[in-house]
This record gives C-alpha cells, sequence and structure tokens, in this order.
C-alpha cells in the first residue's frame, strides 16, 4: 500500500512527463546544429508526430501522452539520442520513488532542495490555513507523516 494519495502520484508523474519532455528538447537541439532553439525543437516534433498546435502546446504542461511517446521516441531514434519510453511516460514505480525522495527531503527539513510542490495537504495532516500558507511558500517544510 501506497503512503501517497493518488493526486500526488498524479502530480509527480506529471511533473516527470514534463521534465522528460524538456530534456528530449534539449537533446536535439544539441545534436542537430539546424535546430537552434527548444522551440524549434518542439515544432519539429509536433510535425513528425502529426499533433496538432493545441497538442504540442499542452506537452510544455502536462508532457507526452500515448501515441506520441512512441512517436518521439521514434524521432529520437533518428538522432541515436539516448532516451527512453519511461523518461516521457513515467513508470508507477519509478512516481513512487521520486515521491519518496522528495518526502524524505522534506521531511527532513531539506525542503528547499525539493522540486515537487504538488502535495496533498490535507492528507499530510496540515489543516490550518495559515500552516497551508507557509507550506505552499517554503514548499512544504512541515510535512507531517501519513
Amino acid at each position: 500500500m501506497s503512503k501517497f494519495t493518488e493526486s500526488e502520484r498524479a502530480a509527480m508523474a506529471e511533473e516527470l512527463a514534463v521534465n522528460g519532455f524538456n530534456s528530449l528538447l534539449r537533446l536535439i537541439v544539441l545534436h542537430d546544429e539546424n535546430i537552434s532553439d527548444v522551440t524549434s525543437a518542439k515544432y519539429k516534433v509536433g510535425i513528425y508526430c502529426c499533433a496538432s498546435g493545441s497538442a504540442i502546446k499542452s506537452w510544455s504542461k502536462h508532457g507526452l501522452r500515448g501515441i506520441y511517446v512512441e512517436r518521439a521516441l521514434e524521432f529520437a531514434a533518428c538522432y541515436h539520442l539516448p532516451i527512453n519510453a519511461h523518461q516521457l511516460e513515467p513508470t508507477k514505480a519509478i512516481i513512487e520513488q521520486w515521491l519518496e525522495y522528495d518526502y524524505n527531503l522534506v521531511k527532513s527539513g531539506r525542503a528547499k532542495a525539493s522540486t515537487f510542490n504538488g502535495w496533498d495537504i490535507a492528507a499530510r495532516g496540515i489543516l490550518d490555513k495559515e500552516l497551508v500558507k507557509k507550506a505552499n511558500a517554503k514548499r512544504l517544510t512541515c510535512v507531517g507523516e501519513v
């Protein structure tokens, strides 16, 4: 049984997918001298994936989904880029590992090192509105035990 809520897992999955997508874009820029920036790389991936403009725009906020992951990997293979499916579409095990890692950072008082801000405040035992504001501002420096 996981000690993390479904909303926390979904938020972490999205964050990891966005990070993977951004990594793919940076790798493309590094490996193709004809693509000068990540915006151009995003456009090229979008064309290769036959994606609509709104789908391409959503990738920056939500990461790649479904068939777009496979097509983006095909595109990356053309450049021999070191990126895998689990980086673009993280597995449940990877999501749990990153949640555990970040939770331990926050719990040990090193919340400033934490990058994740998708914690479920109510599930963590922080019910006071002022504490919620402080927790969000400090990236949950006072996360409670589950």
